[in-house]
């Protein structure tokens, strides 16, 4: 029961990702053009008719600038952080990246915050003091997730909080995540939980963006409309929808790119799966689980009083381990959850399509065009990394079971 098959695994080609900075770039204009067109729901003109007093599509003096500046300080602080980060990189040595990225983030959490005051200020002129509760409600949120870490504020690829002995083990995981390729179980398994810390943490930021970026470009401007404006609130809703769903892939791709998949998908490969057996059992040939063997395919072991087989070709998990039993479920293959996601942004597109086809009025027309512009470029990465993880995992697939003779 020590020998372990060999794995063959199918290297994943190097496929072009966004850099921090272009994704910020990317994700700004698309949220700056969600909350305009936002806006333009709510304030739209009648400008062609004749007797209209306006020349203008929007009637712009009803939009609080103060409220505006407030949402684009918040959409647009990532940005920011971006440009300088990579200015510093740029125009000082590498040994003083770390002390510096700190103080950029201090320096800029001061001029956010001063700017931010100064808008709630002016806002509070003229709008219920109720109304503040709508702008601030995020920020406990945040402090919730995130507690009083600077980092995620700016930046989507932040590393957690670590202890000092976690910090050089976990590096090489965190941020650029390597695969140690250990025969180690005990490796395997620490290599497996700071993998799913990192995948948690991603997720939680993932969430967290996308809900906070849709929160102010299309929930804000609603909650600021005077109350004798009249507006589509089915409408708006719907685009509130359409922009969290186009920021919740966007940033699904940006966090989880293919390379990091492919190391979560190895590390299950070598994690494994235990399978509990039922019915008479007492009669079977079995060994007692040891943390320190590396199981092969097909073993019977005893664990807690229950008995095992291995599942995985290689298998270091523990044997009822939850938590390793859903890692390794679903990173087997990340193709699956890519084509969940695949389907998703499909969904999404088609729908939009479906809708853009059936409006007539012209402020829905340019929103649904604007929304679907962005959209496709989502879909097509994410149909990209999907078609090239399911041609390399398959023929991965095949290949090993030619080996183990299945």
């Amino acid at each position: 029961y020590y020998h372990v098959v060999t794995l063959v695994r199918e290297c994943v080609e190097e496929i072009p990702h966004d850099s921090s900075l272009m994704f910020e770039i990317i994700m700004f204009s698309f949220t700056a053009m969600a909350t305009f067109l936002q806006f333009l729901h709510l304030y739209r003109s009648v400008w062609w008719l004749p007797q209209s007093y306006t020349r203008y599509s929007m009637n712009f003096y009803l939009i609080d600038p103060y409220l505006v500046g407030f949402i684009g300080t918040i959409l647009g602080r990532r940005l920011l952080y971006s440009l300088v980060s990579e200015a510093v990189m740029v125009w000082t040595p590498p040994s003083i990246w770390a002390v510096l990225q700190q103080l950029v983030r201090l320096l800029l959490l001061s001029i956010v915050l001063a700017s931010l005051i100064w808008c709630t200020y002016n806002i509070m002129q003229n709008h219920p003091i109720v109304n503040i509760f709508y702008l601030c409600y995020p920020i406990s949120v945040y402090f919730i997730l995130f507690g009083l870490s600077v980092s995620p504020f700016f930046d989507v690829m932040s590393l957690p909080s670590l202890t000092t002995e976690e910090s050089k083990a976990a590096a090489r995981i965190m941020g650029k995540p390597l695969h140690s390729c250990s025969m180690s179980p005990q490796t395997i398994r620490e290599e497996v939980d700071y993998l799913k810390t990192d995948f948690n943490i991603r997720m939680k930021q993932v969430l967290f963006s996308s809900v906070l970026n849709a929160y102010y470009a299309g929930f804000v401007p609603c909650c600021f409309a005077q109350n004798f404006l009249y507006y589509d609130i089915y409408w708006a809703t719907q685009h509130l929808t359409f922009v969290w769903l186009g920021c919740f892939t966007m940033y699904l791709v940006q966090c989880y790119p293919v390379k990091y998949c492919d190391t979560l998908h190895r590390a299950a490969l070598h994690l494994g799966k235990w399978a509990r057996v039922e019915g008479r059992t007492m009669h079977l040939p079995s060994h007692i689980w040891t943390d320190s063997t590396l199981w092969h395919q097909g073993a019977l072991v005893k664990h807690c009083k229950e008995l095992y087989k291995a599942e995985g070709i290689s298998n270091a998990a523990e044997p009822g381990n939850p938590s390793h039993t859903r890692f390794y479920s679903f990173f087997n293959n990340p193709a699956i959850p890519l084509c969940m996601v695949v389907g998703l942004q499909l969904s999404l597109v088609a729908l939009q399509v479906v809708i853009l086809v059936r409006v007539s009025e012209w402020y829905q027309v340019v929103s649904l065009a604007l929304l679907l512009f962005a959209n496709y470029y989502t879909l097509f990465k994410l149909s990209r990394d999907y078609l090239v993880c399911w041609k390399v995992y398959k023929a991965e697939a095949m290949i090993q079971d030619k080996i183990t003779g299945g």
